[in-house]
């Protein structure tokens, strides 16, 4: 065996090293794990800090007065809306914004409902024009507001009020003999 330089003692084998730091308050702390530990975890850990935070949709209903757009999402979210009755005499479109906390099976979920109010009731055509035009100017200025703060230096996407739309639903009015 090769000497050793004085005042050091000889290595342990591991079993003893592990033995004395279990002993010695000072050589480190002993962490005890409550579960599993590795990458496939990461996945399921993912899963529940989404469901804890809960989730943000935003629906935009599109269609003339009376076609049904309020029913269908009482429907759809088994919920009563809050929502002004339009009448058919407005001149233009109105963006009309509500939000609802919706909760299923322990999720929950941030319903944003944009409703277009007076849409499709105009008789002229340039006006038809006009309130599509509002529709997409709105959708457009949702996407410009996030790319805004997605290109900030300091951008705080986490807790970004995100208002795109996520879907559309378009309302045709039936008008056929069939």
């Amino acid at each position: 065996p090769a000497p050793h330089p004085p005042n050091h003692a000889p290595p342990q084998p591991p079993s003893h090293a592990a033995k004395d730091r279990n002993k010695d308050p000072q050589a480190g702390r002993t962490l005890e794990l409550n579960g599993h530990v590795g990458l496939d975890a990461l996945p399921h850990q993912l899963v529940k800090k989404a469901v804890e935070a809960g989730f943000q949709f935003n629906l935009m209903c599109v269609g003339e007065t009376g076609m049904g757009k309020t029913t269908l999402i009482e429907s759809l979210f088994n919920m009563k809306l809050d929502l002004e009755p339009c009448s058919h005499e407005l001149k233009t479109v109105e963006l009309r914004t509500r939000s609802y906390e919706v909760a299923e099976g322990g999720i929950r979920v941030k319903l944003r409902l944009v409703e277009t109010a007076g849409f499709g009731d105009q008789l002229d055509k340039d006006q038809r024009l006009f309130s599509a035009k509002v529709i997409v100017d709105y959708l457009e200025a949702q996407f410009e507001r996030y790319l805004q703060e997605e290109l900030k230096v300091r951008r705080a996407l986490n807790y970004y009020d995100d208002s795109r739309i996520h879907a559309c639903l378009y309302f045709i009015s039936p008008t056929g003999h069939g």
